[in-house]
């Protein structure tokens, strides 16, 4: 649920006397507006100086009381919040602000019953304030009221029917009993009402969680523009938005074909048949999932690799394309960019890869020869392999292409030659070794990981301790002393999505990023330089060299890293090393139990003797997907990491990997006497531990959680990743 906004108030014109010269009380109201136009230009400390000017003025303006205890909510004060809402009706006791704002601190506090109470208070004073409507249902819900919770949000919408606070929490409300339908009609209007990333990130959410059975142009246009703009990473909502693809009933025909012949590919006709081409091509939806991520759906990717065969049959062919095929332009060419995205991944008869390498060999005659190169034989040479391979491949950039070929050209030519530029000028920081670590970096050099196109949006950076206070509701912590410019140094970076996401979530943050692979070092600085960020700066360094590096930090993360060195606790000790007294490190370790199906997966390829190679992968995943293949191995089809090369490499190719306990950890946190904050965990999962242990509120207790995973083996399927403290 979510709050409506904290109310701001100005004082009354006509405000009774209250002791006062009637100059003071104009001081304090003209103190007071200037304050509140100050918050909304985000200058926080400015608009306190201006409200605590109104107290000098005049000490019994209850607006500034109520207007200061937002700024302290906003920076993380919650104690000082309440006091001053408190003294806000100490002045005045029918300050209907100053009960909705309580209210809403109590909620966040997770006094739920007080919270109820002073809604109500405010509902008695303002009969009509949808706000406190909404704010009372979320106290409602939290005390499992339902029911009642329902009513309030349906009051508020009676009050105010663009209430988009309404909307949403009847959407999350909705989401929470199973009525997704529901949820994402709420939530689409919650976004169309008030289209900030909060009701955009609750209906990509929901959409995520939804098979949907009605083709809703709206819901089109709403889920279409979720992927493109990235109101949750991509990948997520590829499952739900191929259930409303598969709503129309061309499209569907078309995929259905694929996956009724496979493994034999279809001939172009029958596979489109009359109108299948057309549709496909026309439809936005599926262009977006192409472009953003690996699909992760076995059946479109069985339709895809048809399609791609389809491609391949035309630029094959001596006749010329007809008319349909060079009007779905747009269509082959998102598919070309598909296949670069997922390197490859689709599977291959070895007479297609004759073909696919024929039509190569064309194209480089006809470059060689500056001769034209018609467009479809381009896409499908592009469809099978990196255009940036080509001899004199620049050449194709100096054309006049159309847009979709330009696209191509643009993905598949023109980055790959920037990192090229980029990588020459990484500096090295320290030795790297070899062992284990030249295995890894091997790896990475090959399939720079993973290979993402578009980021999750998120709202602005906010200072750390409110913050991590954010993330985790119930961590005990001790804060930043100076959180103004934090430093931190992110180990095992990789491609930079998570360098990118560090610098953006912390204020003022600079980030050091290091990694083993230039590869990976060189896609990581082209993508930062895309979205514009200064605050992030890439170096080659091995974990097991920086112990005597001068440098210290405030924070340090490491995520999905120290599980790929020989002696994980080895690296993590040196990160220590490297952590300021009392700073803060972030970590992600893979879980012995969770990984149960990686470790019968890798068990598979020894038995089998697949190579991580780009064709070992193709024919392990060929199996993975047939029918016959055990349930374990059957369940990797769920993961997203199964759906791009360096990705799957990534999931059980991996050259090295290590798989933790939930005791090995506790025990390390011991022996360096640190402190540990707690799992970055859906709420919906720590409340069940709350309610499964409710005498550790603040969800620390690692024996605990030990046998809460015992119980529930998918908890940690991504990683342990959680947030420890240092001595001060």
């Amino acid at each position: 649920m979510t709050d409506p906004d904290r109310t701001f108030t100005n004082p009354p014109a006509d405000r009774a006397a209250n002791g006062h010269p009637a100059a003071s009380r104009t001081v304090a109201t003209a103190m007071v507006a200037e304050g509140n136009a100050l918050m909304k230009q985000g200058r926080i400390a400015e608009a306190m100086a201006r409200f605590d000017s109104a107290l000098q003025a005049d000490p019994k303006c209850a607006p500034a009381h109520l207007n200061r205890g937002n700024v302290l909510v906003a920076t993380g004060q919650l104690g000082e919040a309440r006091s001053a809402y408190q003294l806000a009706l100490a002045c005045d006791a029918r300050y209907h602000a100053a009960y909705y704002n309580l209210g809403n601190l109590n909620c966040r506090a997770g006094e739920f019953t007080e919270a109820l109470r002073n809604y109500q208070t405010a509902i008695g004073i303002k009969p009509h304030s949808a706000d406190a409507f909404v704010g009372m249902g979320n106290a409602l819900v939290s005390l499992g009221r339902t029911a009642e919770a329902l009513e309030s949000y349906q009051r508020a919408l009676t009050i105010a029917p663009g209430s988009a606070d309404a909307h949403f929490n009847l959407g999350i409300l909705a989401m929470s009993q199973g009525r997704h339908q529901e949820a994402v009609a709420r939530l689409r209007r919650a976004c169309e009402l008030r289209p900030n990333p909060a009701t955009r990130l609750a209906f990509a959410t929901c959409a995520a969680q939804t098979t949907f059975t009605v083709d809703d142009p709206l819901l089109r246009t709403a889920l279409t523009t979720a992927i493109t703009e990235a109101w949750l990473m991509p990948p997520e909502l590829s499952r739900a938005a191929f259930t409303v693809i598969m709503l129309d009933g061309r499209t569907a025909r078309c995929i259905d074909t694929a996956n009724a012949s496979w493994p034999v590919r279809v001939p172009r006709a029958a596979l489109f048949a009359a109108d299948g081409l057309a549709a496909v091509a026309a439809d936005p939806l599926l262009h977006a999932l192409l472009v953003t991520a690996p699909v992760n759906s076995v059946q479109l990717e069985r339709f895809l690799t048809c399609a791609r065969h389809a491609l391949l049959e035309i630029a094959s062919s001596a006749d010329p394309p007809d008319a349909a095929d060079l009007a779905a332009l747009q269509f082959y060419a998102a598919l070309a960019r598909q296949c670069f995205i997922n390197e490859f991944v689709f599977d291959s008869s070895d007479s297609e890869r004759l073909a696919a390498a024929g039509c190569r060999r064309t194209v480089q005659e006809l470059l060689d020869s500056n001769a034209a190169i018609p467009p479809l034989l381009l896409l499908a040479v592009a469809a099978y392999f990196p255009l940036y391979l080509l001899r004199d491949t620049r050449r194709l950039l100096a054309g006049d292409a159309p847009g979709p070929i330009t696209e191509v050209l643009h993905q598949q030519i023109r980055e790959p030659l920037e990192e090229q530029v980029l990588r020459a000028s990484i500096e090295c920081l320290t030795p790297l070794a070899g062992g284990v670590s030249e295995a890894v970096r091997e790896q990475y050099e090959e399939n720079p990981y993973p290979r993402w196109v578009t980021l999750q949006m998120r709202e602005r950076p906010m200072r750390f301790n409110t913050e991590l206070r954010y993330a985790m509701p119930y961590a005990q912590f001790e804060p930043m002393p100076d959180e103004s410019a934090p430093q931190a140094l992110l180990a095992g970076c990789g491609t930079g999505r998570d360098a990118i996401f560090l610098a953006r979530r912390f204020e003022g943050v600079s980030v050091l990023a290091i990694d083993l692979s230039l590869s990976s070092l060189s896609y990581a600085r082209r993508k930062t330089r895309e979205l514009g960020l200064t605050n992030i700066s890439y170096a080659q360094a091995d974990i097991l060299g920086l112990e005597g590096s001068p440098q210290r930090f405030d924070i340090i993360s490491a995520i999905g890293v120290l599980h790929h060195l020989a002696d994980p606790f080895e690296g993590w000790r040196v990160l220590l090393s490297r952590l300021k007294p009392g700073g803060f490190m972030c970590l992600g370790l893979y879980s012995q139990i969770a990984r149960k199906p990686v470790v019968e997966a890798r068990k598979f390829i020894a038995a089998q003797g697949y190579e991580d190679t780009p064709d070992g992968i193709r024919r392990f995943r060929r199996n993975v997907l047939d029918q016959d293949a055990s349930l374990e191995l059957q369940s990797l089809r769920y993961s997203y990491a199964f759906y791009s090369m360096s990705d799957c490499r990534d999931l059980v190719f991996h050259a090295h990997e290590e798989q933790l306990t939930l005791a090995q950890i506790e025990s390390f946190l011991k022996k360096f006497s640190l402190r540990f904050i707690g799992f970055e965990l859906d709420l919906r999962v720590l409340n069940e531990y709350r309610a499964r242990f409710v005498e550790d509120s603040s969800c620390t207790n690692l024996r605990n959680w030990a046998s809460f995973e015992a119980e529930n083996p998918d908890t940690f399927t991504g990683m342990y990743r959680f947030w420890i403290q240092s001595a001060p």
